[in-house]
């Protein structure tokens, strides 16, 4: 799967609208905006109080109008088509209108924010619209294959050599011209019948400008291998003025595939597509389209979703990688352009407001003082090679990391069951699995401690009175920092813990940072919950950068190989 995910546009040409320089990380008060519900004035206050104990430049709090829900107990999911109008279109409009798009790096919604969106549910007309649009699809990709087998033909004509590549989908039809094309221009030089060449020239062209439209043709023909047949090479006008109308046509089809698109807009950026582009835009534009309708697992975290606020016209079934995680920001690093801008979201929320205040003010004052405690792993002794294994490996892989490189005491847990309930003291980072919505308190946490379980479904509410999830139960006994899913996440999308736990104790990243780094998928389940500010361990690092895995040391924008492994000199007791 490439970097992008399901999410990544598949009409490339689109993608260039969105294409600004990768945030830099270093999270600082002045690139934080705080979201609040106008209509809950708790949520509003609670925002206040972190704006004014971080420094967070006035005019950074952003008011949405949504259902307050009832006191003391805010709505928790919110309606699909209720997101775009009512939640990221005020949003993007306020860091706009302020100047801010360009600042923000984080937001951080509160108390009397949905945790959820809810699926999405089709009118009947995009109903009818979803089953008519494969026929439209695939009577494009017949005319396509009819055209490139054409050009292959020809290709065997004139080199007896040459294989046609295989495959019928529209990909692959794509990388099927742009093999058989040059093999007919490599050939043209040797034919000594003029009738012949010309013949050849007016077949390419022909095919082309069905399959990629007559402006993008244009612009090939002006290619000195093959312009040089042409008895009428494009001028430096000609190639203008179908730049011109080609990048006219993008940006009308950008403009009519938003979220908010009806079904006449995207009707209207098919005809753009089909007269300006030709068959092949024409097939990327329907495909986009179908996976914009496609309502399988659209239901997200509101946090999620937020962080692709600066994304249009993106489908919203199941996910997107994460572009700030670190292995595809590295990807990204070394191929030309840029990902579209994708923000760090963390929220301000809990079980009760006093939850939320103490997580606020218990934050700084720890990370002022420093975190103190042991760590608690509890894995499941799995071996083999299934997911669940796999994922067990890395908190056994944690557990003789931090005892082989730290001086903190770990408790390790190997086995299916839990650490026993209430059996051990200061716990500074927990970190463990399964137990499902059946918070298990493993002992007393110290003040300022960060941990999250691995489980399904463990943010599914914060405050319903019968809830008994791990992110509630954790808050509840006095973690600052958790993370969980709003609904069935799907293993994968979980934070390795043998890189979230690290990265943590290096004491160089914040708590937004890490989990931006480390969580795989955007636009899905997970919601980290804490000040996206604090870093527990700034002030007395638990582990070298030095010490890090050589790859993950990435993580941080360190060179693997010029970094000096050292013993942290603290016990952190």
């Amino acid at each position: 799967m490439s970097p992008l995910g399901r999410r990544g546009r598949i009409f490339l040409p689109l993608l260039a609208l969105l294409l600004f320089a990768v945030p830099a990380f270093a999270l600082e008060p002045d690139a934080i905006a705080l979201v609040v519900n106008a209509n809950v004035p708790e949520s509003r206050t609670l925002a206040e109080l972190y704006a004014h104990e971080r420094h967070i430049p006035d005019g950074r709090i952003i008011a949405i109008d949504l259902d307050p829900g009832v006191p003391s107990n805010p709505a928790e999911e919110m309606p699909f088509d209720a997101y775009e109008p009512r939640v990221a279109g005020p949003i993007r409009e306020f860091l706009t209108r302020n100047k801010l798009n360009d600042r923000i790096k984080c937001l951080v919604t509160f108390w009397g924010m949905p945790l959820r969106i809810g699926r999405r549910q089709l009118t009947a007309q995009e109903k009818g619209e979803a089953a008519q649009l494969p026929r439209d699809l695939a009577d494009a990709q017949a005319a396509i294959a009819q055209g490139v087998a054409a050009i292959e033909k020809s290709a065997t004509e004139v080199d007896p050599t040459y294989k046609p590549l295989q495959g019928d989908d529209v990909i692959s039809l794509g990388k099927r011209l742009d093999a058989a094309t040059p093999v007919i221009v490599k050939a043209m030089p040797g034919m000594k019948d003029p009738a012949a060449r010309a013949a050849r020239y007016s077949q390419i062209v022909s095919v082309l400008g069905r399959m990629l439209g007559v402006d993008r043709t244009t612009l090939l023909m002006t290619q000195p291998s093959i312009a040089l047949f042409s008895p009428a090479p494009p001028t430096r006008q000609d190639v203008a003025a179908a730049q011109g109308r080609l990048a006219d046509a993008e940006r009308q089809i950008a403009a009519r595939q938003t979220d908010t698109a009806t079904a006449a807009d995207r009707a209207t950026a098919r005809a753009i597509a089909r007269d300006n582009l030709g068959l092949f835009g024409y097939a990327f534009v329907v495909t986009g389209q179908l996976k914009s309708l496609d309502v399988d697992q659209s239901e997200s975290a509101l946090d999620s979703e937020l962080s692709l606020l600066w994304w249009q016209g993106y489908a919203r079934a199941r996910w997107v990688v994460n572009p700030l995680e670190w292995r595809v920001r590295e990807a990204w690093r070394k191929r030309p352009g840029q990902p579209p801008v994708t923000l760090m979201v963390t929220r301000l929320d809990g079980p009760s407001i006093p939850v939320v205040r103490d997580l606020i003010l218990t934050s700084i004052k720890v990370e002022n003082e420093g975190l103190r405690g042991q760590i608690a792993i509890d894995a499941r002794g799995k071996t083999g090679n299934d997911p669940y294994a796999q994922y067990d490996q890395h908190l056994q892989k944690l557990a003789a990391f931090l005892r082989a490189k730290t001086k903190l005491q770990v408790t390790f847990e190997n086995t299916e069951a839990l650490i026993p309930e209430h059996s051990l003291k200061y716990i500074a980072v927990y970190c463990g699995w399964y137990s499902l919505r059946n918070y298990v308190p493993p002992g007393s946490f110290s003040p300022g401690a960060v941990g999250y379980h691995v489980a399904s479904s463990e943010l599914v509410s914060l405050r319903a009175w019968r809830e008994h999830g791990w992110v509630r139960g954790l808050l509840s006994d006095g973690v600052v920092g958790t993370l969980g899913p709003v609904a069935e996440p799907y293993l994968q999308s979980f934070p390795l813990p043998d890189e979230f736990v690290p990265l943590l104790l290096t004491g160089r990243l914040t708590l937004a940072e890490v989990y931006w780094r480390t969580v795989p998928w955007s636009s899905w389940m997970q919601t980290c919950i804490g000040d996206p500010l604090y870093n527990p361990y700034r002030r007395d690092p638990q582990l070298a950068v030095g010490d890090l895995p050589g790859d993950l040391r990435a993580a941080l924008g360190e060179d693997a190989s010029n970094v000096p492994a050292t013993q942290p000199v603290s016990s952190g007791r």
